[in-house]
């Protein structure tokens, strides 16, 4: 099955999924394959609440989705991807009406700490990054991996996918070798966006960006300084002073970050996408992107487009 094509098929079973289940299974090509079974999360209505007796992984193939696990709210966009751990508890909340998110729940026995010790040569830096992935996963429960669609460790994502609903040869060793190339992808190329709960009583960078992270499309300065316990006017010299940007820029930083990667999926307006980075005016979201990146979101996307080989004519 194309990659290209494999969020189309995946709607396409839901579309077509008459049930009125939370989770719509997904039969794997070898009836002996044993690693994982994957699930999409149905479009019915109701409470979506899970507790995992194992660990499970989430990826948002297509659309958005928010995850809620404890008090932390994930808010995931294509190419995203979760790990839980045995005993978690989440809560899908919100996913729009394209939205495609697969589980795969691996088999009882998986570990991630054994998996990801498996990574490391021992070197300091490694053990170090191991460590931290480790920590995350067993105090927090779950450990947020930011990825998007055009993105290597994303494509990986889908060939593993791919791979489970087809009949290959060798099929389970080269999942296993693929997830493998995909987490360390992930873990290499960006900034993990764990979802941990902040000190509110030391103010970091770190702690401003994970805040934005996850409010960025409905954010105030007020409210940020509310967040942290401070004066929003002290809490603004502050900021500025500790990162030498303002509040604003962070913010606006942010969204456009956010804005570029929405702009890959071809199914979204830019009226859609002005909206969900937290603009209400397209005039100023024009401004500002012209800005921050020198060209149109038009221009932007199609130079997203072949980049990604994507061509709708």
């Amino acid at each position: 099955m194309a990659a290209v094509a494999l969020d189309q098929y995946l709607a396409s079973v839901l579309k077509s999924n008459i049930t009125d289940t939370n989770e719509v299974k997904l039969e794997a090509g070898n009836p002996d394959f044993d690693l994982f079974t994957i699930y999409l999360e149905n479009y019915n209505t109701g409470i979506h609440r899970y507790r995992m007796d194992v660990s499970t992984i989430l990826y948002v193939a297509k659309g958005t989705v928010t995850i809620k696990s404890g008090e932390k709210i994930i808010p995931m966009k294509s190419g995203d991807v979760l790990l839980l751990t045995e005993n978690s508890i989440y809560e899908v909340t919100k996913q729009t009406s394209d939205t495609v998110l697969a589980k795969l729940r691996f088999k009882p026995g998986f570990k991630y700490r054994k998996y990801f010790n498996d990574f490391s040569y021992k070197g300091n830096r490694e053990i170090k990054v191991i460590k931290q992935i480790v920590d995350s996963l067993e105090n927090e429960h779950v450990l947020w991996l930011k990825n998007n669609q055009i993105t290597r460790a994303s494509q990986v994502m889908q060939h593993i996918i791919g791979g489970y609903l087809n009949n290959d040869l060798f099929i389970k060793a080269l999942i296993q070798a693929e997830l493998t190339v995909m987490l360390i992808i992930s873990i290499r190329t960006q900034r993990m966006a764990t979802p941990t709960s902040l000190d509110k009583t030391k103010f970091e960078k770190k702690s401003l960006n994970n805040y934005i992270d996850m409010h960025f499309a409905d954010v105030s300065l007020a409210e940020a300084a509310k967040y942290f316990g401070f004066n929003p006017n002290y809490f603004s010299n502050m900021v500025k002073a500790k990162t030498g940007k303002s509040f604003v820029d962070h913010v606006d930083e942010r969204r456009m970050q956010e804005a570029r990667e929405l702009l890959v999926q071809p199914d979204l307006s830019l009226k859609e996408i002005i909206g969900r980075v937290g603009y209400s005016s397209k005039s100023f979201f024009y401004k500002k992107f012209n800005q921050y990146y020198h060209m149109t979101p038009a221009a932007m996307r199609e130079e997203l487009f072949r980049q990604a080989n994507i061509n709708l004519k």
